[in-house]
């Protein structure tokens, strides 16, 4: 889908630079880049899930356990 979900921010989560860098390189490269609210029925069935945080970081997911699933 080319597609990228990231929380809007909405006091959930903090406006970081490297959040706002990497949908700037997303949007450059051809992706969509949604902001919106972000169940965990979604985020287990995304194909790929990542977190960015301070320090330019952008580290990858690599497993998400929810009420016994995984």
């Amino acid at each position: 889908e080319n597609a990228i979900f990231t929380p809007a921010i909405d006091g959930a989560i903090l406006p970081g630079i490297t959040r706002k860098t990497i949908i700037e390189i997303a949007i450059d490269l051809g992706y969509k880049v949604m902001e919106r609210s972000i169940s965990v029925e979604e985020m287990m069935n995304a194909d790929e899930v990542f977190c960015t945080g301070t320090a330019v970081v952008v580290t990858s997911v690599a497993s998400v356990t929810y009420k016994e699933t995984r």
